[in-house]
C-alpha cells in the first residue's frame, strides 16, 4: 500500500504548513496513531542519546583535563624508570583482574537497556562471584611475584593496584546499568568528583615525596566512592536489589561468555604490550612509551561515550531492523572520525610540544606519540563495527576477531618486535616496536571488521566525508613541512589548527547546521517538538 499523503499543522520552526497534497488513500486512524507512535519514540530515543551523550562527553572533558593536568606532576615527580615501574604494576594487575570482567558490560547494554528489571536477578551475585575471583587473583599474583623475585615495593604497588582493579570492574558494571536506563546526569557529576579525588590524592603523594605503592591509593579512594554513588543512583532510578540468585546469573554468564572473550581480548590492549615490553625491554622504556601514551590516549575520551549511549540506542534500534542499526553505526562512524582525525593530527604535529610538558627525561618519547596516534581513529572504527556485529546478533565475529588481534598478533609482533629494535637501536627501540605492534594489529582488525560488514559499513556521505577529511589532512601537513616551517612551535600549531577547521568546514568535511542541530535536540532534554496530530484527508467523492 502505498504511504498515505496527510496534512501536518505547523509547530514552532515558524515555516508554516506543509504544501497540501491530494490523498491516494485513506488512513485507517489506528495505522496512523501506531506509526506517529513509534516514529515519535524513534526521535525520542535519538533525542535522549545525544542529550546522554553531550552529558557524560562534558564530564569526561573535564576529568581528562584532570587527568592530562596530573601527568606532568607525575612525570616530574618520578624518573622515566619509577614511572615505568607504576605502569607495570598497573597493566601487571589489570592483566589478571581481566578474569572479573565476567562479560556483563556488554550484556547489561543489550539486555538490560530493554529490561531493567532484570539486573537484580543476577547482579548481586555477580558481587559475590568478582569477591572470590578477588581471593583467588591475589593468591595467583603473590605467586608470581615470588617466583620473579620482586623488590617488597613493587609487590605493595601491585596489591593496591590489584584492589583498585576489583572496583573499576564493578563500577564499569554499575555504570552500564545506568547507560542502558538512560540515566547519566548524577554518573556524569560522580565522574568529575572522583577524578577530583583522585588527582587531589596524587598531588598530595607528589607534594610529600610518598614511596611508591601510596600512588595507587589515590585510584581505590576515588573507585570506592564511585562504587557508593552508583549504587545509590541505581537503586534510585532502576530499584536496584541485592538479590543472590545462582542459576539466574548463571544462565546470564553463559549468555554473555561471547562479550566476555571478547572484553578480555580487548583489555590486553595497552596492557599486555606494557607487560612484554618490560620484560624484554626496560622499565624505563616503559616509562617512555605510558609517557607517550598518557598524552595520545586523550583521543580515547570519545571511548566511553561510544559504549554509554550508542550501544543501548543501536540495541532497541535493533529490536526494529537491521537497516535503522547499520544507519546509526554510519552516522557514529562519522561523528567520531569528525572529532579523533584532528585529535590525531593536533597529537601529530605538536608532539614535541606535548612531551616536552612531561619534562626533559622524556624526549624520547617524542616519536613513540607520533606511531601511537593514528590507531585511536583505528580503534573507533573497529568499536563501531563491532557494536554493529553485536546488535545483529554476530557476536562471535567479534569475539574471533578480538581474541585474534588481541591475544595473538599483537603479542606475536611484541615478542618479534621488541627485542629486534631494541638490539638495533637501543634506548627507546623496543617501546618503538611495542607502539609499531599496536598500529599493525589495528590496521589488521580494522580491514577484517568492515570486509565482514560489507556494504553496512559506508554509504557515499561517509566516503565523501572521510575523502574531504583525508584532502585536509594532506593539505596541512604540506603547509607545515613549507610555508608554516620558520613559525615558532605553539603558533604554528594554531595556525595549522586553524587551517584545518577552515578546510573541513568549506570542503564539507564537517556540516555545522547538523552540529548545531544535535545541540538543539540536547537542549529539549529528549522531549521531541511537539507537533499537531496528522490529519487523514478523505478523498473527494
Amino acid at each position: 500500500m502505498p504511504p498515505p499523503l496527510v496534512f501536518y499543522a505547523h509547530g514552532h520552526s515558524g515555516r508554516g504548513r506543509a504544501p497540501l497534497s491530494l490523498p491516494t488513500t485513506v488512513t485507517h486512524p489506528s495505522e496512523s496513531t501506531q506509526q506517529d507512535a513509534q516514529a515519535r519514540e524513534r526521535s525520542s530515543e535519538a533525542m535522549g542519546a545525544v542529550r546522554n551523550g553531550l552529558q557524560l562527553g562534558g564530564s569526561l572533558l573535564v576529568t581528562y583535563a584532570i587527568a592530562f593536568g596530573i601527568r606532568p606532576l607525575l612525570t616530574h615527580y618520578l624518573s622515566p624508570e619509577d614511572f615505568g615501574r607504576f605502569n607495570w604494576a598497573d597493566s601487571f594487575s589489570a592483566i589478571f583482574f581481566i578474569a572479573t570482567n565476567l562479560g556483563l558490560e556488554m550484556y547489561i547494554r543489550k539486555e538490560v537497556s530493554r529490561r531493567p528489571e532484570h539486573a537484580s536477578d543476577f547482579f548481586g551475585t555477580s558481587l559475590l562471584l568478582r569477591l572470590g575471583l578477588t581471593v583467588v587473583l591475589m593468591g595467583a599474583l603473590a605467586l608470581v611475584m615470588e617466583y620473579r623475585g620482586d623488590a617488597p615495593q613493587m609487590r605493595h604497588l601491585v596489591y593496591v593496584f590489584a584492589v583498585a582493579q576489583l572496583l573499576v570492574m564493578t563500577n564499569a558494571s554499575m555504570a552500564a546499568l545506568l547507560h542502558a536506563k538512560g540515566k547519566v546526569a548524577g554518573l556524569s557529576i560522580s565522574n568529575v568528583v572522583t577524578k577530583v579525588v583522585w588527582g587531589g590524592g596524587l598531588f598530595a603523594v607528589g607534594v610529600l615525596r610518598m614511596p611508591l605503592p601510596w600512588l595507587a591509593v589515590p585510584v581505590v579512594a576515588s573507585e570506592a566512592i564511585k562504587f557508593a554513588v552508583s549504587w545509590y543512583l541505581a537503586k534510585q532510578h532502576m530499584g536496584l536489589a541485592f538479590r543472590v540468585d545462582f542459576p539466574a546469573t548463571w544462565r546470564v554468564l553463559k549468555a554473555g561468555l561471547p562479550y566476555f572473550l571478547t572484553a578480555a581480548a580487548l583489555a590486553t590492549n595497552g596492557r599486555l604490550d606494557i607487560m612484554i615490553l618490560g620484560m624484554l625491554g626496560s622499565h624505563e622504556e616503559v616509562g617512555w612509551y605510558s609517557a607517550a601514551w598518557s598524552i595520545s590516549n586523550v583521543t580515547f575520551a570519545l571511548n566511553p561515550v561510544m559504549g554509554w549511549v550508542l550501544l543501548p540506542l543501536m540495541s532497541r534500534a535493533a529490536a526494529r531492523s537491521e537497516d535503522e542499526v547499520s544507519t546509526i553505526a554510519r552516522r557514529a562512524l562519522e561523528g567520531t572520525l569528525a572529532v579523533t582525525v584532528p585529535m590525531m593530527m593536533l597529537i601529530v604535529m605538536g608532539a614535541p610540544l606535548w612531551i616536552g610538558l612531561l619534562g626533559k627525561d622524556y624526549a624520547l618519547a617524542v616519536n613513540l606519540l607520533r606511531l601511537q596516534s593514528p590507531l585511536f581513529v583505528l580503534a573507533f572504527v573497529t568499536m563501531t563495527c563491532g557494536s554493529w556485529l553485536t546488535m545483529t546478533n554476530r557476536e562471535w565475529w567479534v569475539t574471533g576477531t578480538s581474541i585474534f588481534g588481541s591475544l595473538m598478533l599483537n603479542p606475536l609482533l611484541n615478542l618479534y618486535l621488541v627485542p629486534r629494535l631494541h638490539d638495533a637501536y637501543g634506548d627507546g627501540g623496543g617501546a618503538a616496536g611495542t607502539a609499531l605492534s599496536m598500529l599493525l594489529m589495528e590496521v589488521v582488525i580494522t580491514v577484517v571488521m568492515l570486509g565482514r560488514m560489507g556494504r553496512a559499513a559506508v554509504d557515499k556521505r561517509l566516503l565523501v566525508m572521510m575523502a574531504k577529511t583525508v584532502v585536509v589532512c594532506a593539505a596541512v601537513v604540506a603547509l607545515d613541512q613549507t610555508v608554516f616551517a620558520p613559525l615558532a612551535a605553539w603558533p604554528r600549531l594554531g595556525v595549522e589548527a586553524f587551517v584545518y577547521v577552515v578546510g573541513v568546514l568549506m570542503l564539507g568535511a564537517v556540516r555545522p547546521g547538523e552540529v548545531l542541530a544535535v545541540v538543539k535536540l540536547a537542549r529539549r532534554r529528549g522531549n521531541p517538538e511537539p507537533e499537531a496530530a496528522p490529519v487523514a484527508v478523505a478523498p473527494s467523492p
